[in-house]
């Protein structure tokens, strides 16, 4: 068994709330027909080579997504993991942006999950992947607020969380050797992928 683990960790394809610019934390929203196709985009780049698990947080759009793939890459079980579920964004979920600056001018939700809270849930989830598909390729899909608390954490602040808007189907690439975390890559579709020139 190798001693080192992958982890790529996608966000799901588009939603519809996702489209409109609503917050969208714990609510249990199907992807639209854009974000079905990503799934589809996203799985090209996983046929060039063989992958051994899928996981999926437990929402829908984000299990919908790694039903899709799975079906694609002919892997026949979609492990749920509770813990990369997404950050409950208390009463701010739902609203728009403009709703969200008139509602809470200073920016602070009482009711939301503490972004501590978050960071620490997201690489409990992350480690408990690790830990139980040791050595193996591994395809997780998340969402956009948990995946970026652990970009954050791996590369100590210098990108994820307040920093990057991750895109709806993009792939953040994570290596686990002796004990050590690092980025490969992070926030790039499948286009930007097949395109050396876009990643430059």
């Amino acid at each position: 068994m190798s001693s080192t683990t992958t982890i790529c960790i996608i966000r799901h394809g588009e939603t519809d709330w996702n489209a409109s610019g609503k917050l969208q934390g714990r609510e249990d929203i199907a992807l639209n027909d854009l974000g079905r196709a990503q799934a589809i985009q996203t799985s090209r780049y996983f046929e060039r080579e063989p992958w051994d698990i899928m996981v999926s947080s437990p929402l829908l759009r984000a299990y919908e997504t790694a039903q899709i793939i799975a079906s694609r890459l002919k892997i026949a079980t979609v492990h749920v993991v509770d813990e990369i579920k997404e950050r409950d964004y208390g009463s701010a979920s739902g609203l728009m942006p403009d709703e969200r600056h008139k509602r809470f001018p200073n920016g602070i939700i009482p009711d939301q999950e503490e972004f501590e809270v978050l960071r620490q849930r997201a690489m409990k989830g992350l480690l408990k992947i690790a830990g139980n598909f040791q050595g193996e390729k591994i395809i997780a899909v998340s969402h956009g607020g948990l995946i970026n608390s652990i970009l954050y954490t791996i590369s100590g602040g210098e990108f994820g969380s307040f920093k990057t808007r991750l895109k709806n189907g993009c792939i953040n690439r994570l290596i686990l050797c002796d004990n050590i975390w690092t980025v490969d890559f992070y926030n790039q579709t499948v286009e930007d992928l097949m395109n050396p020139m876009k990643r430059a």
